[in-house]
């Protein structure tokens, strides 16, 4: 075979390759039109993670559609311990520090910075060594 006809099936070759890698690719295997509207009509969720660690107590939040900031469309965690108000906090995760030794009852109550009440609460049991 001579060169140029060499180098013509060698484009050929390449054209072919290219096309083959085009942009169409196929479609996934998951529905999630059902699995957002799964989620959607389950708007009022929380989830909450905790860790002791000495005298502190880590905390990890997850909330269905609730803004955890300051400001006017925003929300916070009012913080009890034993029933007592101790805290606002406006981020999803965060650390009490220093809690004294004993068992103590920890309730998290999600609250829009307007002061509307979202009905979305947490309560847990920690002991301090």
């Amino acid at each position: 075979m001579s060169l140029p006809k060499r180098m013509m099936m060698l484009c050929l070759f390449f054209v072919g390759l290219l096309g083959a890698c085009g942009n169409d690719k196929p479609a996934p295997q998951t529905n999630m039109h059902n699995v957002a509207h799964a989620m959607a009509s389950d708007s009022k969720w929380l989830h909450v993670k905790h860790l002791v660690k000495g005298n502190d107590v880590f905390i990890e939040c997850v909330a269905a559609n609730f803004p955890f900031q300051k400001g006017k469309n925003g929300g916070h965690i009012n913080v009890y311990l034993n029933g007592q108000k101790i805290n606002e906090v406006y981020t999803a995760a965060f650390m009490l520090r220093g809690v004294p030794t004993g068992k103590h009852a920890i309730r998290l109550e999600l609250v829009y910075n307007d002061g509307k009440i979202t009905g979305m609460s947490h309560e847990f049991t920690v002991t301090i060594p």
